[in-house]
C-alpha cells in the first residue's frame, strides 16, 4: 500500500513538472510577466531541487523565495482571467451566462483549494508540539527518510533508549548504507552499551569519512579511556585539528590538557583558539579558570571580563562558578 501510494506521488510530482513547462512555455508567448515570474521561479528554485548537494537533504525553509515568484505568477494570470471575464461579461448577451459559470466555477475551486491548505497547515502545526512529536508524526506520513530516521535515533540516544536508537539508525542505513551520522551515532550506541568492539570498527570506518571524522577520533579516544582507563592525549588532538572548527572537541581537549597536569599547554590550546574563535564567552571563562588555577589573577581577572563582555546575559554568579 505505501509502496503504490509512493508511486503515485512519483506521478503526480512528473504531472506537476510538465505542466509547470507547459505554463512556462505558454506564458512566453501570450503572457511575458508571468513567463519572468515563472522563469525566476525556476532558477531560485534549482539550488534545492537536489541537483547539487547542499549541507541538508531537505531545504524546505529555503522554498519561500520560489514559492514568491509562483505565487506572483499565479496573481498575474488571475489578474489577467478577470480582465478577460469582465470583456466577456460586457457580450454575455450574446454569449449567454457561459462565462459567467465559468468565473464562479473558477472562484470555488480557488476558495476551496485556500481552504483545504488553511486547515492542514492548522492540524500540521501540532506536528511541532516537541522533537519527538516532529519526527514521529513526519515518519508516519511517509517521510521516513534516513535523515528523519537518524534524528529520532539521536533523540532516543539522548534519552539513553539504546534499543530504539538503534533501530532507527540501522534502518537509516538500510536506506543509505554509507551514511556518516547514522554510522558515529551507532558507533556511541554501541559505546554505551559497553559492545566495545563494535564501537571501535564503526568508529574506525567513520574516520574516513570528512563530515564526522573529529567525532571519530574523539569517539575513540573515549573508546580507550573506557577500555583501559587511559587518557589518549593524541587523538583528541587530532579530533581537534580535524575539520571545520568544533568548540566541544577543542574544550575537551583543553579541559583533558588540564587535567593531565598540563595547564600552561592547556592555556596555550586555548589562546590559539581564541585568535580565531574571539567571540565565545565559554572559551574566555574557561581561560580565566585555567589562569586562575596557576594563580595568575590579573590574567584571571581579565579573561572573566571578556567573558561577561561577550554575554551579556551571562551572570555575574554563573561566570564565578
Amino acid at each position: 500500500m505505501l509502496a503504490a501510494w509512493r508511486e503515485l506521488q512519483t506521478l503526480a510530482g512528473l504531472i506537476l513538472i510538465a505542466a509547470f513547462f507547459y505554463w512556462l512555455l505558454r506564458a512566453r508567448k501570450c503572457n511575458p510577466a508571468v513567463f519572468v515570474f515563472l522563469l525566476f521561479a525556476l532558477i531560485t528554485y534549482l539550488p534545492i531541487s537536489g541537483i547539487v548537494a547542499l549541507n541538508a537533504t531537505a531545504a524546505e525553509h529555503w522554498i519561500y523565495l520560489p514559492s514568491a515568484f509562483l505565487f506572483l505568477a499565479v496573481a498575474l494570470e488571475i489578474a489577467a482571467l478577470t480582465e478577460e471575464s469582465a470583456l466577456r461579461r460586457s457580450t454575455r448577451l450574446r454569449q449567454g451566462y457561459g462565462g459567467q459559470a465559468i468565473t464562479f466555477v473558477a472562484t470555488s475551486l480557488f476558495v476551496m483549494w485556500v481552504v483545504f491548505l488553511g486547515a492542514r497547515a492548522f492540524v500540521r502545526t501540532f506536528d511541532w508540539k516537541d522533537q519527538r512529536t516532529f519526527l514521529e508524526r513526519t515518519i508516519a506520513h511517509g517521510g521516513d527518510s534516513a535523515r528523519m530516521l537518524i534524528n529520532l535515533g539521536g533523540l532516543e540516544l539522548t534519552e539513553g533508549k539504546l534499543e530504539d536508537a538503534a533501530l532507527h539508525l540501522h534502518a537509516a542505513l538500510r536506506k543509505k548504507p554509507s551514511q556518516p551520522l547514522a554510522i558515529i551515532n551507532l558507533a556511541a550506541v554501541a559505546l554505551k552499551q559497553n559492545d566495545f568492539k563494535q564501537a571501535r570498527e564503526l568508529a574506525t570506518r567513520a574516520t574516513q569519512m570528512p563530515v564526522v571524522d573529529a567525532d571519530a577520533y574523539q569517539l575513540l579516544a573515549v573508546l580507550e579511556n573506557k577500555e583501559s582507563g587511559k587518557i589518549d592525549l593524541m587523538r583528541m588532538r587530532l579530533a581537534s585539528r580535524t575539520g571545520p572548527s568544533n568548540w566541544s572537541i577543542e574544550k575537551r581537549y583543553v579541559q583533558l590538557l588540564d587535567e593531565t597536569g598540563s595547564t600552561a599547554a592547556a592555556i596555550n590550546e586555548l589562546l590559539d583558539c581564541l585568535q580565531r574563535q574571539w567571540y565565545r564567552a565559554d572559551s574566555w571563562k574557561l581561560l580565566s579558570d585555567l589562569y586562575a588555577k596557576l594563580g595568575h589573577s590579573t590574567q584571571a581577572a581579565e579573561a572573566l571580563a571578556q567573558a561577561h563582555a561577550y554575554d551579556v546575559h551571562l551572570a555575574t554568579s554563573k561566570l564565578e562558578n
